[in-house]
């Protein structure tokens, strides 16, 4: 057995399967640019089970083959690969950590050029530093919290208490809630800010997101904001008129308004935090 493992050919390979691993990270990294990764609740545990493991037995493979150029240049790849996974997914934990560990292990062990090491490594720790500064100066510029009324908020949350969710849910539920064509869908915000805050009616797109077995990738980017509700507790009445055109009133208005719904194009840089 060890023979195998001592030929060089052998670990050649070894270090073309590591590449898996960066293609994996490369999807993951897209996915979460175009998409809000949601891991299922009840597959969390075994989501990072099988997602730590899997960077436990690359991380293993590539210490192996540490030599080989294929592994040194998967070295130098990774953390500027890993900075996107990062950016996309602040605070999503469970996806960064173990690539993270991975990636900072592996540059580290390595077999290559000590001198190209200190370069790279003090780029990557400015990318990291500046970068995620950055992040966290864009994402404050609007200080206001928006929290979706649905069935996933929590009932301890200071949200919850604050609305009937009984009557919300009503409101929101797919049956009133998407278009009758099914290619929209509207959901109500809750917007805590400086001032009386207030609850926006928003339309989304329908249908559109992915479903896999340990998590779900939901559109993101694209929504139009319908109506601003002064003020935060009072729940209106909303339906669809047609397709394309929403109504709505307050509980101690008479009269429903109506505004036609287009949505706008895809904002790619919603993870930026400027909306």
């Amino acid at each position: 057995m060890n023979g195998i493992f001592a030929n060089p050919w052998v670990k050649k390979l070894i270090s073309a399967f590591d590449l898996i691993y960066v293609v994996v990270l490369v999807l993951l990294s897209y996915s979460t640019f175009l998409y809000d990764l949601e891991i299922h609740p009840q597959s969390r545990g075994l989501f990072f089970t099988v997602y730590f493991m899997a960077s436990l037995i690359f991380l293993v493979l590539m210490i192996f083959t540490r030599k080989e150029i294929l592994t040194r240049i998967t070295a130098f790849i990774l953390l500027p690969l890993v900075f996107t996974l990062i950016i996309f997914n602040m605070g999503n934990w469970i996806l960064i950590i173990p690539p993270f560990l991975v990636s900072l292990t592996i540059f580290f062990v390595c077999d290559s050029n000590e001198t190209l090491k200190v370069i790279f490594g003090t780029i990557y720790l400015l990318m990291y530093v500046l970068g995620i500064v950055a992040l966290y100066v864009f994402s404050n510029f609007n200080t206001a919290v928006e929290t979706r009324l649905d069935d996933s908020l929590s009932p301890d949350s200071e949200v919850y208490q604050l609305y009937d969710m009984t009557a919300v849910l009503e409101q929101v539920k797919a049956s009133n809630a998407v278009s009758p064509d099914g290619k929209l869908r509207f959901f109500l915000y809750d917007v805590q800010d400086n001032n009386r805050g207030e609850l926006k009616l928003i339309v989304e797109p329908y249908g559109q997101d992915k479903v896999m077995k340990f998590f779900t990738l939901k559109q993101k980017g694209i929504r139009r904001i319908v109506y601003r509700f002064e003020g935060r507790g009072e729940i209106p009445e909303i339906k669809w008129k047609d397709n394309t055109t929403v109504q709505y009133k307050l509980p101690d208005s008479d009269d429903y308004r109506e505004s036609f719904v287009q949505l706008p194009e895809k904002d790619y840089f919603e993870f930026l935090g400027l909306d």
